[in-house]
């Protein structure tokens, strides 16, 4: 296909690029071209490679892709790719296409390489048709792709959506498995289940829900609860709670609205693993009567359980 542009795709975070655009002694260095946009990654039309993550090694990029609707098909989907960053080399990983990139994108957005960066904890959709697949309907599976020799090896998991990551340490697989019933999620039978890295046992947590960012304490996660699913001991109202998972109890319940969206934005931690950033929404109601959603930042300190600040009107 013909190439229309170039995409110059840095090896630094463009927040600090454009932090440091505002003084002169600061160079971006060593620039590398990752990405040529051409049909099927025109970014214009919001067709293109979103979502990355880069290997811990530094040597591979994760990505999301949307792909182009075939001619037996009908909806176009999105596929998880890999990029050598030194070679240039494209992979697709295993597994149907997606009907939405919503998914993947949150797996993205979750510690996928092992601490190596030589393998990856993969969900693999599956597609009885040359459809792309809807999670949640049908089966999914849970495997760890070798990069280099690019060998899948399955793991004893199915269910209808899979939703794996390690932990910040690569030590521990955390992987939340939803089934579903008659009108929606199986709140009984799903379940987040934990294991060691070098000998797979699962096991499962007291808790079920959506994990968020792993803590780089290790043993720590964020985990989004279903609405009215909040029955941890010492819980609040909140749906939003931080897990001891090697306790195996709750410890804290960040302040969230009912509006928050973090299945949408998945919250970060700090280096040293004290801070919790993370974006919520707050209806207002106008005089009119519409609605207005605010979005702002909280700022909660693990250490003393404690809302830091919060950032207005993002």
């Amino acid at each position: 296909m013909k190439n229309l542009n170039t995409l110059a795709c840095l090896l630094a975070l463009a927040v600090a690029s454009a932090a440091f655009a505002q003084d002169a002694s600061v160079k971006v260095v060593k620039e590398t071209k990752i990405f040529a946009l051409d049909e099927s990654r025109n970014i214009s039309e919001n067709s293109g490679i979103h979502s990355m993550r880069m290997s811990p090694d530094g040597k591979t990029l994760l990505y999301v892709e949307r792909i182009p609707q075939a001619a037996n098909q009908n909806r176009r989907g999105y596929r998880l790719g890999l990029r050598n960053i030194k070679t240039g080399k494209e992979t697709i990983l295993p597994g149907a296409s997606c009907r939405s990139d919503d998914f993947l994108v949150a797996y993205v957005s979750m510690h996928p390489f092992d601490a190596t960066g030589k393998k990856l904890i993969l969900p693999i959709t599956v597609s009885e048709k040359n459809e792309p697949v809807r999670p949640g309907k049908g089966q999914m599976k849970l495997g760890v792709y070798d990069i280099a020799t690019a060998k899948l090896t399955e793991l004893e998991m199915k269910a209808p959506i899979i939703f794996p990551s390690y932990d910040a340490a690569g030590k521990n697989l955390i992987v939340f498995a939803m089934f579903m019933g008659d009108r929606g999620p199986d709140m009984e039978l799903s379940k987040i289940v934990v294991s060691p890295v070098d000998k797979i046992k699962f096991k499962k947590i007291g808790i079920m829900g959506m994990p968020r960012t792993p803590c780089p304490v290790g043993g720590i996660l964020p985990i989004l609860l279903p609405p009215g699913e909040n029955k941890a001991p010492g819980a609040q109202k909140s749906d939003f709670v931080v897990y001891d998972m090697k306790a195996d109890k709750m410890i804290a319940s960040p302040p969230i609205s009912s509006a928050s969206r973090l299945d949408d934005y998945n919250p970060q931690w700090t280096g040293d693993g004290r801070y919790l950033y993370y974006m919520d929404s707050e209806r207002d109601v106008q005089p009119d009567g519409s609605i207005h959603h605010k979005r702002i930042m909280r700022v909660w300190d693990r250490t003393k359980a404690i809302e830091k600040s919060i950032t207005q009107d993002l």
